[in-house]
């Protein structure tokens, strides 16, 4: 089966961090951090809406105003999540900008600052020069969900980079596929009951829930998957951006990431900066190998090199993958 998500890196391992996400059938797109943006179309970098932000040094944030800059005079809502400050840091940044002509442009940011508990959440506006116009909104969040939606849901934990950095994890729901020649085989007629019979199955409605089918009376949900649909878990993909090696880190991280289908995890040194890695809370190559193994993640990708390894680029891949016990990209 092809993967549903294009999953592609903003820049090679060695230069600065992040991908671009777009799924291949619904055409939802999103980044995981903001590196420099120029190996992107303009095409690629608009059709995403959702910015996570793992923390804001600037290698991860640099691609910021390329992104503003293509989006400023579009009918757009972006969102953008981050760790604590990262309200503030945007709002400097956009005020570092003269905004006297774009009365009628329709860009809106909305910037949500991700804490344990909490989010808060503020607008900037276009149309009033990027100025909030009250304070952050604050709301709770349970079991790690920054942002949900019917396609995916997305999670996030904070981490020890020196400062927080946030891990997150996208996940998709169950995937459900109706079968036309079931259907046929039992007449029963397609229709928007099957739209209600997916969200349900998604929701994890009881299965003892009645719905009337076109053509077969009334069915428990559980009969109409068992008859023709099939159900398959959805796909989830982690990204780990900046950490150290330590067991407070491993224990936040590895239950968010745990069996996820994809890892995209920084590499930034191998074994023999060991020491480096762990002064300036990276990990190593082999430490990104370890964390998939302990996840039990099928897939790893690793980046972020150090530029002090630039002629050894094939020995990070060798160390993660022996400790992964796996092949590493």
């Amino acid at each position: 089966m092809t993967f549903p998500w294009h999953v592609e890196a903003l820049n090679p391992p060695f230069a600065d961090p992040g991908f671009f996400l777009q799924h291949r059938y619904n055409g939802q797109a999103l980044f995981f951090d903001l590196g420099d943006l120029q190996r992107l179309s303009a095409r690629q970098i608009l059709k995403a809406d959702q910015i996570f932000i793992s923390h804001a040094h600037i290698d991860h944030l640099i691609g910021f105003d390329q992104l503003l800059r293509l989006a400023l005079n579009r009918s757009k809502h972006l969102h953008i999540y981050g760790p604590p400050g990262i309200i503030s840091q945007l709002g400097h940044k956009l005020q570092g900008y003269t905004w006297n002509l774009t009365e009628h442009y329709d860009l809106r940011l909305t910037v949500h600052e991700v804490s344990p508990q909490h989010i808060n959440s503020n607008d900037f506006l276009c149309s009033l020069k990027f100025i909030p116009q009250s304070n952050p909104v604050s709301h709770l969040y349970t079991d790690h969900v920054i942002s949900q939606r019917s396609e995916f849901t997305v999670r996030a934990v904070a981490l020890d980079h020196g400062i927080e950095s946030l891990a997150y994890l996208l996940e998709e729901p169950q995937q459900i596929n109706f079968h036309p020649d079931k259907l046929l085989r039992r007449n029963w007629q397609a229709g928007p009951w099957l739209t209600r019979v997916r969200r349900a199955l998604q929701d994890g409605t009881s299965p003892n829930t009645v719905f009337e089918v076109p053509g077969g009376g009334f069915q428990a949900l559980e009969t109409i998957a068992g008859e023709i649909a099939t159900l398959q878990t959805g796909v989830k993909i982690a990204y780990v951006a900046d950490i150290l090696f330590s067991e407070a880190n491993l224990e936040k991280l590895l239950p968010l990431i745990h069996r996820a289908d994809l890892l995209l995890c920084e590499a930034a040194f191998l074994n023999t900066a060991s020491d480096k890695a762990a002064r300036s809370f990276h990990l190593t190559a082999e430490q990104a190998g370890l964390i998939a193994r302990m996840a039990e993640v099928k897939q790893l990708k690793i980046f972020h090199f150090s530029p002090r390894h630039s002629d050894q680029e094939q020995q990070f891949y060798a160390e993660a993958a022996a400790a992964f016990h796996g092949p590493v990209n």
